[in-house]
């Protein structure tokens, strides 16, 4: 490029490798000569302020010294490998690479109008920069292609977007503003191509349309940066999060580099910051995260990568400012670089080291353990010791593994598990040893700042803190190295992890321990067992009824059947007497009573699916099952229920209501029975009648055992509900029994959850 005050032509820009560069030809040279001839007289000087395709220049240089510069024709002659980098190769390869994409693109998804779209904007990109090449050396095809092609690429792209989101139900973009956005960019081309095709408008002009078309393909990006914002904001709490997040992100950093360094400068008449062979490699960002989109199922993780990249940009900065610096001042050699410069090389590094952080953390992941064998086997031993503390069942055990564990990984002289009652002010077990008297002090005088799991540092090694159980600290002794070095950051990492392993498998013993001793302090109780008792025993009771089901199910009953069919086969395939015949008839019939009888057993143990259907359904199943075989009548009286209930209430509700129907077969001598279930304000209303021979209430507590009743009160009970019994002789028998919806949390005097035994 060259500037031309007072008809002399000087030096402005130069094409980075380009022939002027390699040639000599410097920033402030003048140009006197192009091919023998006055400067204003060749043809791309005139119209595009440039002299490509010049044979020859005469130029003055900036010390006076003048020289005759010839340049070779095409890509033949004296070429730096660069120049044939910037212009020819990476430009070549990457037209292949998108065209690549879109060919495996039209394979797999060409009846996909969205992935058609994808593929013209992969096609439009390689296109424009294949002919970036051209477009700089003032080849009318290239600079027609950049000129009309590129601004349509950010319109591509918008009505890309609005096909892809079409199936989650989301408009991008509308019709009317694309439109307006086409209009303007056809405009803009056809300006552009009216100027490069003929000579009817002066080199004024071309400035003009220069900014024009650096303005649309800013502005093109832009809309697009703007509505991806306004999308990210409006789903960042949808499903569509990461999307939006991922396309935001992607559009930025590809669309940054060359707006900054490319677009921007030449709107305000100033020269490109960086080549736009560089700048233009950040839109590979582009093609692959959008083929990503269009042809994966999963996203990846956007935010934990966002997470990543604000840290490691933060850890980049500063050492990118000072080496920026130190290139600009010290190993460029100017006093005074300017900000642009600057600024270029401050960008390339600040990527570049954020990058190398990047993979840094990769080879970190991949290498460090095999480099790094001790790391390694921390890591392994965290694994074997978290497989070995799952099958512990005694705090003895624990300690044993612990131990071994440690023992195996560090070089020290001592292990020893010390007992901290802070209530008596004693360590056990202490000797009279130095080291001992002094660790026993150092424990009492601390103790009351320790927490569970914590990591202490002990005048004679490390305390791991694995427990606690009121005034009593659990404390591993953990003593110095032997080969007398300090305990590096690996190995106390480590030792903190395993310390928090350990005291949650210690916590969890201690729980199980004390809800074992208040069980057994309940069960010794005569008259007043707890509800949480109760209750755990009626839930044990009854996964025990479900696993004998499952097993009569699975074993049981299908040995019959087998046995069944296979004499059904055996009678059908060979001759019988008539007498054989009966009895085998006999056998048969017995075969599918026991079958029958199984199933009704498994039916009752366990009824299928009891939560599916819910209490009601439940209490009709089991009134249809009674009916079969008994000589009074039910009349059922229930209605809807707004609140589910929970398997267990379910469960007791149907055991309840099996319970009092045995009861009525085996004692009642009733002729109708009348059941009512309703919920009545945060209740269960439950109500049994029948018209039997009833009872004298005075003897009834007698009765109980034998009547099945006193399991139905231990039930009730449990459930945190009341019983009440009514009944006179030769009146029936009327139970009114009042089941909470929710039930209170009751917890022990260690903090144990009683509430918490549900059916499994």
């Amino acid at each position: 490029m060259i500037e031309e005050p007072s008809d002399r032509f000087y030096v402005k820009s130069l094409e980075a490798a380009g022939q002027a560069e390699v040639k000599g030809i410097r920033v402030g040279d003048q140009i006197l000569e192009v091919n023998g001839k006055p400067v204003g007289e060749f043809e791309n000087v005139r119209k595009y302020n440039s002299i490509e395709y010049a044979d020859n220049v005469l130029v003055l240089h900036r010390d006076n010294v003048e020289q005759v510069i010839y340049f070779p024709k095409g890509w033949t002659g004296d070429h730096s490998l660069w120049e044939l980098l910037i212009q020819l190769f990476i430009p070549g390869i990457s037209l292949v690479i998108f065209c690549a994409f879109s060919g495996f693109l039209y394979v797999k998804r060409r009846h996909d109008k969205a992935a058609v779209m994808l593929i013209l904007f992969f096609v439009s990109i390689g296109i424009c920069y294949y002919s970036s090449a051209a477009s700089n050396r003032s080849d009318p095809i290239g600079i027609s292609i950049i000129y009309l092609v590129l601004p349509n690429i950010p319109l591509l792209f918008m009505n890309f977007m609005n096909i892809y989101l079409q199936r989650f139900d989301v408009h991008f973009i509308s019709k009317r503003v694309l439109r307006t956005l086409f209009i303007i960019v056809g405009l803009v081309g056809a300006a552009s191509l009216l100027y490069i095709w003929t000579d009817i408008s002066s080199i004024r002009i071309y400035t003009y349309i220069q900014m024009a078309y650096s303005s649309v393909v800013l502005l093109g990006n832009l809309v697009c940066v703007y509505k991806l914002i306004l999308k990210f904001f409006k789903h960042r709490r949808t499903k569509l999060h990461s999307l939006f997040t991922i396309t935001l992100i992607s559009h930025i950093v590809a669309f940054t580099p060359f707006a900054t360094m490319n677009l921007i400068p030449p709107i305000f008449d100033e020269k490109q910051i960086l080549p736009a062979a560089f700048t233009a490699l950040f839109l590979f960002i582009l093609p692959i995260v959008y083929f990503y989109l269009s042809t994966s199922n999963q996203l990846f993780d956007i935010d934990f990568i966002l997470t990543r990249f604000k840290y490691y940009t933060a850890l980049a900065l500063l050492p990118s400012i000072i080496v920026a610096a130190l290139v600009a001042f010290v190993i460029l050699g100017e006093k005074n670089p300017s900000w642009s410069a600057w600024f270029g090389i401050f960008f390339v590094i600040y990527i570049g080291m954020t990058l190398f952080l990047y993979a840094k953390e990769q080879v970190d992941q991949r290498f460090r353990p095999k480099l790094f064998k001790a790391m390694y086997s921390y890591q392994d031993s965290l694994d074997r010791f978290s497989r070995k503390i799952a099958r512990v069942m005694k705090q003895s055990d624990l300690e044993n593994v612990l131990k071994q564990e440690i023992a195996e990984l560090l070089p020290v002289n001592r292990i020893t598990f010390l007992l901290v009652e802070q209530s008596e002010n004693t360590v056990f077990p202490m000797g009279e040893h130095p080291e001992e008297l002094i660790t026993a002090e150092f424990l009492l005088g601390t103790v009351n700042s320790l927490q569970v799991g914590e990591l202490i540092e002990l005048p004679y090694g490390l305390g791991l803190v694995i427990g606690r159980q009121r005034s009593r600290y659990h404390i591993l002794w953990i003593g110095l190295k032997t080969n007398h070095t300090r305990f590096n950051s690996d190995e106390l990492r480590w030792l903190k992890t395993m310390s928090n392993y350990a005291s949650i498998v210690f916590e969890n013993l201690y729980l199980i321990e004390g809800l074992i001793e208040d069980l057994e302090s309940e069960v010794r109780k005569e008259h007043s067992t707890s509800p949480w008792v109760l209750r755990l025993l009626f839930c044990l009771s009854e996964n025990e009824r479900r696993k004998l089901a499952a097993d009569l199910h699975d074993s049981a009953l299908q040995d019959q059947l087998l046995w069944y069919r296979k004499l059904e086969a055996v009678m059908m395939d060979h001759p019988i007497s008539d007498k054989l015949g009966g009895e085998l008839e006999d056998i048969k019939e017995g075969l599918l009573d026991v079958i029958h009888q199984i199933r009704e057993t498994c039916n009752e143990l366990r009824p299928p699916l009891l939560k599916e259907m819910g209490v009601v359904e439940a209490v009709e199943s089991i009134i249809e099952h009674t009916q079969m075989r008994v000589n009074f009548s039910v009349d059922f009286r229930a209605k809807p229920f707004t609140r589910e209930l929970n398997e267990e209430q379910i469960t007791a509700i149907y055991r309840i209501v099996q319970e009092l129907l045995r009861n009525a077969d085996k004692h009642s001598q009733a002729r109708l029975i009348t059941l009512e279930l309703e919920q009545r304000k945060g209740t269960i209303y439950f109500r049994y009648q029948d018209d039997g021979i009833g009872m004298d209430v005075n003897q009834m507590i007698a009765s109980f055992e034998h009547m099945g009743l006193s399991g139905i009160k231990e039930r009730v009970t449990g459930l945190e509900g009341d019983i009440s019994f009514h009944s006179k002789r030769g009146d029936g028998l009327e139970v009114v029994i009042l089941l909470p919806e929710i039930m209170t949390t009751g917890r022990t005097e260690r903090g144990i959850s009683r509430d918490s035994y549900l059916i499994s």
